[in-house]
């Protein structure tokens, strides 16, 4: 199991540019999403509440870890599949809505919550968005890899579940670990 995974972190450095990639339209739409909050700053708290609903919907289900984890291995796995199908199109699209919403919730929450965005950043969302985005990160860019070497001829289904299972869902673990349970404590002790 452990070579498994020691093999698989290897492999990373195949698709290491990829990852930059996906690393730069990720943060290239979150300063999209943090303009768009500035332009709209007098109505943060009605703008806010949208986003809100959008990414929580109906409210909090009981266990809160689960649905955490549900959520975000969902989209790192239909991002790293649906963009081999998609010729990449699926994890840009995945990274683009992931990184604007990031962008506006954060400068959203500073306005309303009267602290600077990069308070925002730093605890409430840094802590578990580092396994979080690492994980996406390595499901889209290995997406463009694995896109890359079907469009050869070889085959990768096999991999794209090792490399899923062995390094994106035990990361999203991680990330839904410390988001339920370490970043409400951070937010609690730094941002009341």
């Amino acid at each position: 199991m452990f070579s498994l995974v020691d093999n698989e972190l290897r492999g990373l450095k195949n698709y290491r540019r990829d990852i930059l990639i996906c690393l730069a339209i990720f943060v290239t739409a979150v300063y999209a999403g943090y303009i768009v909050a500035v332009l709209l700053q007098d109505r943060a708290a009605e703008y806010y509440a949208e986003v809100r609903k959008i990414i929580i919907g109906g409210g909090l289900p009981d266990n809160i870890f689960l649905y955490i984890l549900t959520r975000n291995a969902v989209v790192s796995f239909t991002a790293l599949v649906l963009g081999i199908i998609t010729y990449n199109i699926w994890p840009v699209l995945v990274l683009l809505l992931n990184g604007l919403i990031s962008g506006f919730a954060a400068k959203m929450q500073a306005l309303l919550f009267n602290h600077y965005t990069f308070e925002i950043w730093l605890f409430g969302l840094i802590p578990h968005g580092i396994p979080e985005l690492s994980a996406l990160f390595i499901a889209c860019g290995s997406s463009f890899y694995y896109r890359r070497l079907r469009s050869r001829g070889k085959p990768v289904w096999g991999r794209v579940v090792t490399t899923y299972t062995s390094v994106v869902l035990p990361l999203l673990v991680l990330a839904a670990l410390v988001e339920t349970f370490v970043t409400p404590l951070i937010i609690h002790r730094f941002l009341q």
